[in-house]
């Protein structure tokens, strides 16, 4: 049953609190009727039991109303016994923001707050000597609940956090599944096709034509080396690279093909969390194989800024640009940015020029 209602050690402990109210059956130390004593103990331990153990199990209503009656029941053992029962309330600082999950402008809070006024006045009238040293315990009580309600809050965004970025994870997976596959589809497709075709063609030439045989065999060996180098070339991108791995990475790449590149602030990409730098330097990369393939630009220029809430990448050509920029452009790159809730400008303008804008926000 314990397992069942995932019960631990810590619930447990919290029943030790009993112990203030059972002794005085024992001692009969109180005031009014002893009878009355025993059944407001009774009640309340069943609903000091109810709330700590058994949220899970019974309605809310229910539970709500073991809530009520706990409060009453502190507050009758403070007039019966004494203000030291007001120990109680401790448990109320954990119950509200862990068991019953609510914030400050619950109505478990507001009542917590009036059971705290109606004992201070309680103790005022019949315990005046102790009011000093239990209204410094209730504040010390009420200054811990309020540090719960804001832990039990930033475990709360911390949880959403987490969750977000497990499904942007997901989204990154399911895009580069995608992509792989339409890599693996363009670049070997037709490599195969030729391969095919060549092997076919020497082995009808080998003993007819010798020498153009050899010739087929030869761009047979040339075409399996290439599509060797672009098998490579895919698994690389399978690497998760940090943003400034990618950065590197595209200025080897660049200076292969003849192309300047220069690139500012690339270290505000370490305060970028590993599944937005991942997007970012996936749209980094698309838009230098852009660049490469079709722009015939002489230099590439790209930055990161940081202000406020924002953070911009900012990727630029001096190449030919695109002219009129259709919808359907840029799909791989505006897919990406969609996924990080950003936006992306694109200026065709002495070259090209994409800017993406994300927000700081949750998970960055």
């Amino acid at each position: 049953m314990v397992k069942k209602l995932k019960i631990n050690v810590i619930d447990l402990s919290s029943l030790i609190y009993l112990i203030f109210p059972i002794i005085p059956l024992f001692t009969f130390d109180v005031r009014g009727s002893y009878w009355l004593y025993v059944i407001v103990f009774i009640i309340f331990t069943i609903s000091y039991v109810s709330v700590a153990l058994f949220t899970v199990v019974f309605p809310k209503n229910l539970i709500f109303s073991f809530f009520i009656l706990h409060y009453i029941g502190i507050t009758y053992f403070v007039y019966s016994v004494g203000p030291a029962i007001s120990l109680f309330f401790f448990f109320s600082a954990f119950v509200i923001p862990y068991i019953f999950d609510k914030s400050i402008n619950s109505k478990e809070f507001f009542i917590f707050i009036i059971a705290i006024l109606i004992n201070i006045f309680l103790i005022f009238t019949l315990y005046f000597q102790s009011l000093a040293t239990i209204f410094i315990m209730y504040l010390a009580i009420i200054i811990i609940t309020l540090g719960n309600f804001k832990q039990r809050e930033s475990i709360k965004v911390k949880n959403t956090l987490e969750e977000k970025n497990r499904h942007i994870n997901v989204l990154i997976a399911e895009q580069e599944r995608n992509r792989i596959g339409q890599d693996l589809h363009d670049t070997l497709g037709h490599v195969f096709a030729s391969l095919s075709l060549k092997s076919e063609l020497a082995m009808k030439l080998i003993d007819s034509d010798v020498e153009k045989a050899k010739v087929q065999l030869e761009e047979v060996n040339t075409l399996s080396k290439e599509s060797l180098d672009k098998v490579r070339a895919i698994v690389n991108d399978l690497k998760v690279q940090s943003f400034e791995d990618e950065v590197s990475s595209v200025k080897y790449l660049l200076l292969n093909a003849n192309l300047t590149f220069e690139f500012v602030n690339v270290e505000i990409a370490s305060r970028i969390n590993p599944s937005k730098q991942s997007l970012l330097a996936m749209i980094l990369r698309e838009a230098i194989n852009n660049i490469i393939k079709h722009s015939n630009a002489t230099a590439v220029y790209g930055e990161l800024n940081e202000k406020d809430n924002e953070i911009t990448l900012i990727i630029k050509d001096n190449g030919i640009g695109m002219g009129h920029i259709k919808d359907d452009d840029l799909v791989s790159i505006k897919e990406r940015v969609a996924l990080m809730k950003g936006k992306m400008e694109v200026k065709s303008q002495d070259g090209l020029q994409i800017a993406v804008k994300i927000y700081r926000g949750e998970g960055t």
